[in-house]
């Protein structure tokens, strides 16, 4: 794919840094912005091992966000792909057994499909549990008490 040159005033509001806001979101943005990173790397190596796509797990995660059988053309809008590659993903998927048709052109998990989800969401959880194992006493403390769980025992 060939990308089409971008105007030095578009390449300079990509990389504009964006203004300071309230405290709490900087602070936020700062801590989520490191668990996404953990999170999303144990995801990615998950989705290496079982070989899917790019194009593959962004329609596992739009299908998981509608829950039911759903359509391709609103899968490719939620998964931000366009219809030329979610055609060829869902059919993909659906031959590997993730996807089943339940009506002409809706899709919904299979029931290996769901297990493959539950498996991409403990990656995720693995991936907190990290990013969490490596905190601080402190910084753990802190977390607890802003989330009012301080006095929950925690669990590994």
């Amino acid at each position: 794919m060939v990308s089409s040159p971008q105007s030095p005033q578009a390449k300079a509001e990509m990389t504009r840094p964006t203004p300071p806001t309230d405290p709490l979101v900087e602070a936020l943005d700062t801590r989520l912005h490191r668990v996404d990173l953990v999170a999303w790397q144990r995801i990615a190596a998950w989705a290496e091992r079982r070989e899917l796509s790019f194009e593959d797990l962004r329609l596992l995660l739009a299908l998981k966000v509608e829950d039911g059988p759903t359509g391709v053309s609103e899968l490719a809008d939620l998964a931000g792909l366009s219809l030329d590659a979610a055609y060829p993903a869902i059919h993909s998927l659906r031959g590997r057994g993730y996807l089943r048709e339940e009506r002409k052109g809706q899709y919904s998990f299979s029931e290996q499909g769901q297990e493959l989800v539950a498996n991409l969401d403990t990656a995720h959880r693995e991936g907190v549990r990290a990013y969490v194992d490596h905190l601080d006493p402190d910084e753990q403390r802190r977390l607890d008490e802003a989330f009012g769980i301080a006095m929950l025992p925690r669990t590994s």
